[in-house]
């Protein structure tokens, strides 16, 4: 019951938290950014522990594990501005964090269910994240120079990502794989528009909406995960 209490108290401290960062990148508050971007992950993940109501089990490891690198992530991102090395580490510290999310995925299933997909569902599946990442590797290509085999491989791995989100349709409770998904699909979406950013033209704005799209994907992804440990 206190563990409880404690999840709905957290659940407000990230929304505030989630919200002063954004309001940081809204009025350049550089010092207000500093404080409130590295607390993002950490009481995310506080707040996963104390939601939860069953023993601790692989899936939930693992996934600690991606907000852990998420946040190191987060911090070497913050520090752009002085060298693209940081770029490289916050990109090494995410490549990380999708395979993380990806066997979280792959472990957070019923053993009840249908994994007999027929070959035209894998089309369904698989095409939508290839076509997508296909073509933005495609736009970016040419601005890309000595990082186009990590941005590849970064790519490949969040879709990867989002496709074992996808893949735990039917294995378990409709809101836990609908959250996961629509999450999956943001963290796309967000660090597309850091490639899109980065690489191909600056976007106005571009630092609210890539953390606004972030904040929410992660707050998707562990609440939906709950959501199957807890059923």
């Amino acid at each position: 019951m206190q563990d409880e209490k404690t999840a709905k108290i957290l659940k407000f401290v990230f929304v505030g938290i989630a919200i002063a960062e954004l309001s940081s990148h809204a009025f350049g508050w550089k010092f207000l950014n500093e404080f409130t971007k590295p607390l993002l992950m950490p009481v995310l993940l506080v707040y996963l522990r104390k939601g939860m109501k069953v023993p601790v089990n692989l899936s939930f490891i693992l996934a600690v594990f991606a907000l852990v690198f998420s946040w190191f992530g987060d911090v070497a991102l913050m520090y752009v501005y002085k060298s693209d090395i940081y770029f490289l580490i916050g990109l090494g510290a995410f490549a990380v964090a999708q395979a993380l999310y990806l066997f979280s995925f792959k472990h957070a299933k019923n053993r009840e269910g249908d994994d007999n997909f027929s070959p035209f569902q894998h089309v369904l599946n698989v095409l939508p994240f290839a076509v997508f990442a296909i073509g933005l590797l495609w736009t970016l290509w040419p601005t890309l120079g000595d990082l186009k085999l990590p941005v590849t491989v970064y790519a490949s791995l969040i879709s990867m990502m989002a496709l074992g989100a996808v893949y735990r349709n039917g294995r378990t409770n409709t809101e836990s794989f609908n959250q996961v998904v629509f999450g999956a699909i943001l963290f796309i979406l967000s660090d597309s528009l850091i490639a899109i950013n980065k690489f191909y033209a600056p976007m106005e704005n571009a630092s609210i909406w890539i953390m606004g799209t972030y904040i929410l994907a992660q707050w998707n992804i562990i609440n939906g995960l709950q959501k199957h440990y807890n059923q």
